[in-house]
């Protein structure tokens, strides 16, 4: 069975334009954090790398810097320390608004090939309120 030239001119109409909105809305339509974020996100990385807590806790708030313990970075930074060193690459996934928070989320793919981590970091008024890996 043939489509008619106006089928066929209708289908062109319909499938061709849905294909170009899948296309794009799967490339070059990235979401790009605010350039601080990312900054401090990488500040925080260099931090874990350094092991200095202090860089580390710099941009939180009170909350952060008295929930986030000396402890729990030191074993931070002795679990993702030594594969920063080595090598990685951060890739900005999506930005959620969560209750009073903007979240950032970013995968960080590591040179050894091992298994890549989720960071998801937490702001409010501007300051880091929460960091979680996984």
């Amino acid at each position: 069975m043939s489509l008619s030239r106006c089928s066929r001119s209708l289908l062109r109409s319909l499938v061709i334009p849905a294909l170009v909105v899948v296309i794009a809305s799967g490339t070059g339509l990235a979401q790009v954090p605010p350039r601080q974020y990312d900054t401090t996100l990488n500040q925080m990385l260099d931090a874990i790398q350094s092991k200095s807590y202090d860089r580390f806790a710099a941009d939180g708030d009170a909350r952060f810097r008295s929930g986030f313990t000396q402890k729990m970075f030191e074993e931070l930074a002795l679990r993702l320390g030594p594969r920063l060193q080595q090598g990685y690459s951060a890739t900005f996934l999506t930005t959620l608004h969560q209750q009073d928070y903007m979240v950032y989320v970013w995968k960080l793919a590591f040179k050894d090939g091992k298994d890549d981590f989720l960071v998801t970091l937490f702001i409010k008024s501007g300051n880091v309120s929460g960091f979680i890996t996984r």
